[in-house]
């Protein structure tokens, strides 16, 4: 059996997006902190025409959105806000500013973090394992947040929850009950939605199958068991989304035949990243956290793998890698010839702004890559790998460039850097993609009407 600290945590995490906020601790990593703008003046009495009320449970603090599931969870609890009285519970394994608890206060009613340790994660983790069950709930279960939630329904009652990701199941399971034995669910009156984002045990089961035991028999054990989960056996859902058609199919083809699993896509903060003006130089950039496996992963092989044959042929091509947590394996990239290691920076759009063409090397990718479409929201040539473009509407060729072999890689990424023209081409026509199908309106308002029972 797998030593505790053999359990990574980066791979209970949802998928990653672009860009870099440092927090700060507020406060000792057990302490729960509670901003609860709704217990000051309670009601006495509800009309009929009242906001419904909504629990969405996080497994991280979706503020600042600095990376995939904290951009998503962001724009929903933004959006929802305007439609239902909004609670959120989440769990934090990071650092975090007081501030960033007190403006998500000025969003929903109440707002509950309950920081919880790496170790401690971990140790949770193990002990699941050990007696049958999925790491991933079990490391996120702290009893002093279930106590607020228990709290919470009580004093003024939920009418629907949205949980995001199966790592808060056992909060959700406190306000809509768990199935029996025999598969029944047991009414509760309050709907519930399930966030996938991505098929998670997709993501476990492609670990399992590269990486050698003891490892293998963790990941494969959690595939199976997460699996159980998003299949609806042991939890009644009344929706289940994805964030995108691809990861539909993949549930289907590999989970379960659930009634009602639909898409509900990532936006993109057009505002924020704009148009920018082409540098025309031979600068590649990566954006991504970098002690996320996928990123480190693809980084480490297009390094090693396209970079010296680039060089080749452009001999002033550089790579810059751009991100949060570079691990050891990362950070000795920057020793090979053409390649900065950026690390954690104040704004990602400041690299990308200074280079040509964007990538995203993913070798294991699941869902929307988000560093891709702000990348085309910021006007850039984008080469992904087929995995990283799979969720993204767009055609290759004219948004997006997608490669797969180090040769192809090459091909794509010479003639991007060299021809101007044809790079200025695909940038333009990916922003206006962006502008065409990608609002976090239009994307995410499907979800308002499954938490509304329309």
């Amino acid at each position: 059996m797998a030593a505790v600290t053999d359990i990574p945590t980066e791979t209970i995490d949802a998928d990653e997006g672009a860009g870099n906020v440092d927090t700060v601790n507020a406060g000792p990593s057990d302490v729960s902190l509670n901003y609860d703008a709704a217990a000051e003046s309670v009601e006495s009495s509800e009309s009929e025409t009242r906001k419904k009320r909504v629990l969405m449970l996080t497994h991280r603090l979706p503020y600042p959105p600095d990376r995939g599931d904290r951009i998503r969870s962001f724009h929903l609890l933004k959006l929802l806000s305007q439609h239902f009285d909004m609670a959120i519970a989440c769990t934090t394994d990071e650092p975090a500013w007081l501030q960033h608890h007190q403006l998500l206060s000025t969003i929903a009613k109440r707002v509950e973090l309950q920081p919880v340790t790496r170790i401690g994660m971990k140790v949770r983790g193990l002990a699941a394992l050990a007696t049958g069950k999925a790491i991933t709930p079990a490391s996120f279960f702290r009893y002093g947040l279930a106590d607020t939630i228990r709290l919470w329904h009580q004093q003024q009652p939920f009418d629907a929850v949205l949980t995001f990701c199966t790592g808060m199941m056992h909060y959700a399971r406190l306000i809509t009950g768990k199935k029996t034995r025999n598969g029944e669910s047991r009414p509760t009156g309050v709907r519930h939605v399930l966030d996938l984002v991505d098929v998670d045990s997709e993501k476990w089961a492609s670990y399992a199958k590269s990486t050698w035991s003891p490892m293998r028999f963790v990941y494969g054990a959690e595939a199976r068991r997460l699996r159980k989960i998003e299949a609806g056996k042991l939890d009644h859902f009344d929706a289940i989304t994805v964030v995108s058609d691809r990861e539909v199919d993949c549930y289907r083809q590999n989970v379960g035949d659930h009634a009602n699993v639909m898409a509900v896509g990532n936006g993109v903060d057009m505002g924020y990243f704009s148009p920018q003006a082409d540098p025309d130089n031979h600068n590649i950039v990566f954006v991504g956290v970098l002690d996320y496996k996928p990123n480190t992963d693809g980084v480490f092989w297009f390094a090693h793998e396209v970079m010296p044959q680039l060089r080749q042929r452009i001999p002033n091509a550089t790579f810059t890698i751009v991100g949060r947590n570079p691990t050891q394996k990362v950070k000795q990239l920057a020793l090979k010839s053409g390649i900065e290691v950026a690390g954690s920076v104040p704004d990602v759009r400041a690299y990308i702004r200074e280079a040509s063409a964007v990538i995203a090397p993913l070798r294991i990718a699941r869902g929307v890559q988000n560093k891709v479409l702000e990348a085309m929201s910021c006007q850039r040539a984008v080469v992904c790998s087929k995995g990283a473009a799979a969720g993204i509407k767009a055609t290759a060729g004219e948004h997006i460039l997608v490669a797969d072999a180090a040769e192809i890689w090459v091909n794509q990424l010479e003639k991007l850097l060299t021809d101007k023209p044809y790079r200025t081409r695909i940038a333009e026509a990916a922003r206006q993609r962006i502008e065409e199908q990608y609002t976090w309106e239009a994307q995410l308002m499907p979800m308002v009407k499954l938490l509304s029972g329309e």
